[in-house]
């Protein structure tokens, strides 16, 4: 029978070949589409991950739902030192996160204040490597590192002097004049344009609180681990102090914005596989129709109708397949080179994509599951298209 299909299925080449084109295209667009959801929302929460949060954060208590100087949280030094010796753990990270009026000669506007450890942050965020002038703070440097984009905006170079005046620890006042160390280029346009650095012993003596943090953020080796490193972090420190959440809790957000535009992505998909089905659909009522007669003579010269029918079924498969196959080949392949090689935009396409707080990158991230959904929505088609051909033959009127 699969011979039989093979031989019918070259009978009438072009329409063949048609049909194949046609599943071809659609799971190759598909599959690139899919390919590139992936990849934009992967590398934003990695970006995410590395600059602003970690894989599991700990706070004070109230300090999610009120995030303010007063509900900052302490933290020993041995409890730091433990946490960074669990298994899974890459690196802890304390900070400080505040905000600011920042202001140089007549021109001020409202910034992000991130205090950290510069060795731990390099370690974290390779933050040295987005150096575009100046040098990188040492660990008590009393100095600042300043967003390019902020820099443009209040017009002051490395060696100028940045003052800071915002909310302090209790109710104290945090002024203070820093001078810039270093200009450097962030991947997110919002934080380019508004956020400064420095390290913590100036941040803490900024909110006049020695040993405070806003919270401890921890990056882990294999997010596969999250779960089991959450419960050793849990174990770790006081838990009637201190919440601990995982990165799904704290930008849950940006999860949820993953999945409406997933949704959407979907929603294309089943646009275009509507399209190809009634296409498939078609082919198939056209090829039942031209061998009608011929369909008729085999039935009547002793054929058993189910097998004349798995044999029209065969050659559905046999298209289906090659199709599929085919745009595989091209695809994967194509996703493993745009995953090491992404499209760098320029000029306009890249300030379409800043303007939404992406990296103006085009790549395609592999997901095997992705192109085994493709085939197997494929799959469904030929097989709600293959019952017409075979309710026909099975009602077929032999001929005598």
């Amino acid at each position: 029978m699969l011979r039989l299909a093979w031989r019918n299925l070259w009978r009438n080449s072009r329409r063949a070949l048609i049909t194949v084109a046609s599943v071809f295209f659609a799971v190759f667009f598909c599959v690139l589409l899919m390919g590139i959801h992936h990849d934009s929302w992967e590398r934003m929460a990695d970006n995410a991950l590395k600059t602003q949060a970690g894989h599991i954060q700990i706070h004070a208590k109230e300090y999610w739902e009120d995030k303010t100087t007063d509900h900052f949280m302490s933290m020993d030094a041995a409890t730091l030192a433990q946490l960074d010796t669990l298994a899974g753990i890459s690196n802890v990270s304390p900070r400080i996160e505040t905000f600011a009026l920042a202001a140089a000669g007549p021109l001020s506007k409202a910034v992000a204040v991130l205090g950290v450890s510069p060795a731990k942050e390099a370690q974290k965020s390779a933050l040295p490597s987005r150096l575009t002038k100046g040098n990188y703070l040492s660990e008590d440097d009393e100095g600042l590192l300043v967003g390019e984009a902020l820099s443009r905006y209040l017009k002051v170079d490395v060696g100028d002097s940045l003052a800071l005046i915002g909310q302090g620890y209790q109710g104290a006042s945090a002024v203070g004049l820093f001078p810039i160390r270093g200009i450097v280029k962030l991947k997110f346009p919002e934080m380019d344009k508004g956020l400064v650095y420095m390290s913590l012993p100036a941040a803490q003596h900024f909110i006049d609180m020695p040993g405070g943090y806003s919270g401890v953020f921890i990056s882990i080796k294999n997010n596969r681990q999250l779960d089991n490193v959450l419960h050793e972090v849990k174990q770790s420190v006081d838990t009637q102090k201190l919440d601990v959440y995982s990165w799904h809790f704290t930008m849950e957000r940006l999860l949820e914005q993953a999945k409406t535009d997933k949704a959407f992505n979907r929603l294309v998909m089943y646009i275009l596989y509507t399209l190809v089905g009634f296409g498939i659909l078609g082919t198939v009522i056209m090829l039942t129709n031209e061998r009608k007669r011929e369909l008729s003579v085999m039935v009547s010269l002793g054929m058993s109708r189910m097998k004349l029918s798995a044999v029209i079924v065969l050659e559905l498969l046999l298209m289906s397949f090659m199709g599929v196959m085919l745009a595989g080949a091209v695809s994967l392949p194509m996703s493993y080179w745009f995953s090491a090689n992404p499209l760098q935009f320029s000029g306009a396409l890249a300030e379409l994509y800043e303007a939404v707080s992406m990296e103006p990158l085009l790549g395609l991230s592999i997901h095997w599951a992705d192109f085994g959904e493709q085939a197997a929505a494929v799959l469904l088609m030929v097989a709600i298209a293959a019952t017409y051909p075979v309710r026909k033959i099975l009602t077929l009127k032999t001929t005598s």
